[in-house]
Formats: structure tokens, sequence, C-alpha cells
């Protein structure tokens, strides 16, 4: 399941935010395996606040929202690496999925970013999943 706080627009301000804890113990009363959620802009809140009030973490495979499709700034491998690992805190690294928020084509013919920044943002995502994987998939 993904819970979309809007891709149609660069201006952040005016997108939903609000952390996920008011939405945990929904969450946690659905019958699902994954959590797709946005986690790349501070509008997101804490990755704890998922976790509080419920049992997700006994339970859920999380697609973390690591990298923004509505900004231009291209996350680098480290920066990923650094907000998986709070995840890692809840979920072992079997039950994390690496995402982009919502993803990039938001729009057929009026995408967020152009397809140069998008290609990048993709290779440091995979380039921050062979980290975790080599420190902690072994």
């Amino acid at each position: 399941m993904h819970v979309c706080r809007g891709n149609w627009t660069t201006d952040e301000s005016v997108l939903l935010q609000g952390a996920y804890d008011k939405l945990g113990k929904f969450f946690d009363a659905l019958d699902l395996d994954m959590l797709a959620l946005e986690f790349s802009t501070p509008r997101a809140g804490e990755v704890e606040k998922l976790f509080s009030n419920n049992f997700l973490d006994t339970r859920v495979m999380l697609g973390f929202g690591c990298v923004n499709p509505r900004s231009e700034v291209i996350e680098t491998p480290e920066e990923i690496v650094a907000r998986v690992e709070e995840v890692l805190q809840f979920l072992p690294p079997e039950r994390i999925w690496l995402n982009p928020d919502c993803g990039f084509a938001t729009f057929a013919k009026r995408p967020l970013n152009p397809y140069p920044i998008i290609q990048k943002k993709l290779e440091n995502m995979v380039a921050a999943s062979k980290i975790l994987r080599e420190k902690y998939c072994k």
C-alpha cells in the first residue's frame, strides 16, 4: 500500500505534511505485507513515529521513500544510506526496500525533473543499496 502526500508540484510548502503516527493503528489493522511511504522530505516526520502505537515492526516490509522526485537536488549514496540506517533501528534489512517517493513519472508529458536528474537519483539509490547490502546482509 502506498500513501501519497502529493507529487504534482516542486513547491514543498503546498504538499501534505505530518508524521505517520496518526495512521499507525490504521496501518496495523490492515492485512498488508508492504507499506510504500514517502520519507525523503522533512514533511514526512521522523521514521520512529511510523512504529509508535502499533505492531508494524513485527510484520511489515517498508518501501522506504529515500529520494525526492520533486527536487533537483541529487541525494548522494551516503545520504541515502544514513536515512536507511534510521529505519534499521526498527526493521531488519531484508524488510526494507528502497524507493523514490511516489516515482518520477507523475505526469507522462510533464515529469517534475528532467531525465538526467532522474537517472542520477536512481543510480545513487542503487549505489546506496549496494553499500547497505555489503554492510548489513552478509
